[in-house]
């Protein structure tokens, strides 16, 4: 029998997720984002009440939980060993004074940096034992390494806890994407650095598709879909560099047009891609006078439009450079259409 080769490797990137049915797999500690807090507060407060209140999730997260600290990682502020013990520190926070085992991230740079230092701890114990000794001397605290339902060591990213429970979801869906023609793009935090750790890998990945076809969505394929985002650290926050961020996301769109010109949807899981694919689209629009208007929603705003959440009240689409009325009028959800865009868009 000849065995496709994307299901080899689809095995060989499994790992599994609790859902809601299964023991354990409601009770979540759970990592906020600095990036989002600021950039994209959103994607936070409807996933807060789609896990809540449509699976029925207790959610915990300590009031001493700090930022994971990756950004400053990346951008050379910080060295490896502080990032282990500010690791350290949230992982036993969330175990001694929440009592959970199971913890996710918003943000996949923090999925990303806590899977690293996950990893040290288990190939390098020297590591280990200088985190849990300078854990211990700092703050007090005892040392503890999360474990998924018991499992391997592991943190998830939240858009895994959205793929293992879709099926849930999708259940409870009062739209369908039938229809809409869309397309992932997985963040580089989340498939590239551990792909491994990625549902799927980073070549066939199913965290976003998976959901995307369990609303009815075609997914399609252009040649730039693997194609980075551009935002970078270094990119965006430094004004010289800004043009390669904006090049970025103009080359996946010219990509994604030319292939599908009735593209209507790129679904997300990072919050910098979220936020650039959007605004830089504005930009091309205001320098090249050239216009693509695809929408970009992560999972979570996905999710609240197809379980009916108030587009921009409750899914934060009023802070979207791309107008998203006609995706919305194509998938058939309403919206208060006697006032203009403006209007929709401004702050509640």
């Amino acid at each position: 029998m000849k065995v496709a080769r994307e299901n080899i490797l689809w095995e060989k990137h499994q790992k599994h997720v609790p859902t809601v049915d299964e023991p354990g797999g409601k009770l979540w500690g759970c990592f906020r984002s600095c990036f989002l807090q600021s950039a994209a507060p959103y994607t936070e407060g409807i996933a807060y009440k789609i896990l809540k209140n449509d699976l029925g999730m207790d959610l915990r997260e300590a009031p001493g939980h700090t930022s994971c600290g990756a950004i400053g990682y990346h951008g050379d502020v910080t060295n490896i060993e502080t990032q282990m013990v500010v690791a350290a520190r949230n992982f036993s926070v969330a175990h001694h004074e929440l009592g959970v085992d199971n913890l996710f991230s918003f943000c996949v740079t923090s999925f990303a940096n806590y899977t690293e230092m996950i990893k040290l701890w288990e190939e390098e114990p020297e590591l280990r034992e200088y985190t849990a000794k300078t854990l211990k001397e700092t703050t007090g605290r005892e040392f503890w390494i999360p474990h998924v339902s018991g499992g391997r060591p592991s943190v998830v990213h939240a858009s895994d806890v959205f793929y293992a429970n879709r099926h849930k979801l999708a259940a409870k869906a009062k739209y369908s994407l039938k229809g809409i023609k869309a397309v992932d793009h997985i963040g580089c935090h989340y498939g590239k650095i551990f792909p491994g750790e990625a549902m799927g890998g980073v070549e066939f990945p199913q965290v976003l598709v998976g959901l995307l076809e369990a609303f009815g969505a075609e997914i399609v394929d252009y040649p730039e879909r693997r194609h980075c985002c551009g935002m970078g650290f270094r990119q965006c926050a430094f004004p010289e560099n800004r043009d390669y961020t904006a090049s970025s996301v103009y080359k996946k769109m010219k990509s994604l047009k030319e292939a599908h010109p009735d593209g209507n949807l790129i679904l997300t899981n990072c919050p910098g891609c979220t936020v650039f694919l959007d605004a830089e689209q504005g930009t091309i629009k205001e320098v090249l006078e050239e216009e693509f208007n695809v929408s970009v929603l992560d999972y979570a705003q996905l999710t609240g439009l197809m379980l009916g959440y108030d587009p921009f009240k409750d899914c934060g689409l009023n802070a979207k450079a791309v107008e998203v009325e006609p995706l919305l009028d194509k998938i058939g959800i309403p919206y208060d259409k006697s006032k203009t865009p403006e209007q929709r868009r401004r702050p509640f």
